[in-house]
């Protein structure tokens, strides 16, 4: 996902986005520190109506639900010796694995979007040198920098700690270059690829819910973007409520609705079902347009119908 070039639209409580960065006692303070906080680290402050804000807003909100406030989406500005040659380092091995995997043809460098967690003190470090150690992880998939899905935050806040008794909390971005991705099972000791035709490793090649970097590629195939800065309560729940049932896949509901539905309106889900898959709309949004054309309650009637069914 481009958090540049992407089209968004805005439309969020204005209440929702008072505050911004964080001063040492860990609360939204005036706008001077908001400042330098930004300026110590080489970051820029994106403002609502960015495009890259409110995609990274929206997203937020999307997998993070009413229990966390996001204070602040701050953009890396390459600024420094340090971070330009960080960013440099990164476009020639992004070029280097396109190359190998045979250019566009053979897959190319595969570059995604993923979320790591860090302490506010490791942030400079991080911004300016790099990943030094594979931040707080619990070793299961070997040693590496694991990062969650740019569309699973919450996984990956699980994994953070609070920086105060205000709960607060630091997610960094990040390109990742994926390039060939292998299977790393649980339980796995391994610090670098199994043989140089793999550049990472997934838990799933189907789905992946995290990213595996192994410590010798952390600081060439991973480059921090943006820092949110998010309060978040202690014990988080496992994912926000969504009105979708867990027992019917959005496919198999799409068919049951054909039973109920003419062809012209099926067509239209379908569309929107496949930009939710390409990313170009939210999953909430996709929820939400399928309501506005299927009614509350036929959707409850064929989730209760037929939702069981699949499941057995």
């Amino acid at each position: 996902m481009d958090y540049v070039r992407t089209e968004v639209e805005a439309g969020f409580d204005d209440s929702e986005q008072e505050g911004s960065t964080i001063s040492e006692s860990g609360s939204c303070d005036n706008s001077s520190d908001r400042r330098s906080f930004a300026d110590e680290l080489g970051l820029m402050e994106l403002l609502e109506g960015d495009k890259a804000h409110d995609l990274i807003y929206r997203n937020c909100k999307s997998g993070l639900g009413d229990q966390c406030q996001i204070l602040s989406v701050l953009r890396n500005g390459f600024r420094n010796v340090g971070s330009r040659a960080k960013l440099k380092t990164f476009q020639i091995f992004q070029e280097a694995v396109h190359m190998k995997h045979g250019g566009d043809g053979g897959g190319g460098a595969k570059v995604k979007y993923g979320w790591c967690s860090v302490a506010k003190q490791e942030l400079k470090t991080i911004l300016e040198y790099g990943f030094s150690e594979p931040l707080r992880n619990d070793g299961s998939f070997g040693r590496g920098l694991y990062l969650s899905p740019d569309n699973s935050p919450l996984d990956c806040l699980k994994d953070s700690a609070s920086e105060s008794e205000d709960g607060m909390r630091f997610l960094l971005l990040c390109r990742v270059l994926l390039g060939k991705s292998e299977i790393v099972p649980h339980g796995s000791t391994r610090s670098c690829p199994s043989s140089p035709e793999f550049d990472s490793g997934v838990d799933d090649l189907a789905s992946p819910k995290k990213y595996i970097v192994w410590s010798t590629h952390m600081n060439t195939h991973v480059l921090p973007e943006f820092l949110v800065c998010i309060k978040a309560p202690f014990n988080l729940t496992r994912s926000p409520k969504r009105l979708r049932s867990p027992w019917m896949a959005f496919p198999v509901l799409i068919k049951a609705l054909s039973k109920f539905l003419p062809p012209s309106q099926i067509l239209v889900i379908q569309k929107h079902y496949k930009d939710q898959q390409n990313r170009r709309i939210t999953r909430s949004e996709l929820i939400q347009r399928v309501r506005s054309i299927t009614g509350d309650k036929l959707l409850v009637h064929i989730i209760k119908a037929f939702g069981h069914k699949v499941q057995h």
